[in-house]
């Protein structure tokens, strides 16, 4: 028969017990607990893609067709966010019997990268008048993608997506450590980076 994690440990205990071995349960400190995460560093729960298609234009004060340049370019871009467990303090596990609580500083974003292979300039236009082309045009398109992945990422899901997947997954690790009952929850700092 397929036995539940509880249902195993309950079982296992119960054969120790009848053996006439003494049978100890222990659960970590928080102080344990807090060097184990903080050990972790940071904790990355979320990542996210995203297409940019950035236009950016240099001129002085000319239309672009008679003396500026104009560049658009396709770029895609990756966000990580996660939980920065260093931030980790006993005063942050709080141990009561099989019970545990654990508050967790909120998610922040972590990394933005843009794929080095990705980046596509699709439509370059030059002016007339141009005879030394803007050597900076495609490292400020880029740095526009950067900025607008990171835009999407503090507004789109990606925060919310690390929250709920660190929850989870730190329940999990606490209810591994032997623990009855796992609670996450969160400090009220908002979300930095």
């Amino acid at each position: 028969t397929l036995l539940t994690r509880e249902a195993g440990r309950e079982w296992l205990l119960s054969r120790l017990q009848s053996l006439g071995a003494p049978v100890y349960r222990t659960q970590p400190s928080p102080v344990v607990i807090v060097q184990r995460l903080q050990a972790m560093q940071r904790l990355e729960t979320a990542r996210q893609t995203t297409l940019h298609d950035v236009a950016v234009e240099a001129t002085n004060g000319l239309p672009v067709w008679l003396a500026g340049e104009r560049l658009r370019m396709r770029v895609v871009a990756e966000a990580s966010a996660g939980i920065d467990l260093a931030k980790l303090r006993p005063e942050h596990v709080q141990v009561s019997g099989g019970r545990v609580r654990l508050i967790l500083p909120e998610p922040q974003l972590f990394e933005i990268t843009l794929r080095e292979g990705s980046a596509e300039v699709y439509h370059r236009e030059r002016g007339w008048l141009v005879f030394r082309p803007d050597a900076t045009i495609e490292q400020r398109a880029r740095a526009q993608a950067w900025l607008e992945a990171r835009q999407a990422a503090l507004q789109g899901e990606l925060l919310a997506q690390a929250r709920q997947n660190a929850a989870r997954e730190l329940t999990r690790l606490l209810e591994l450590l032997g623990f009855e009952q796992a609670q996450v929850g969160w400090q009220t700092a908002q979300a930095q980076w």
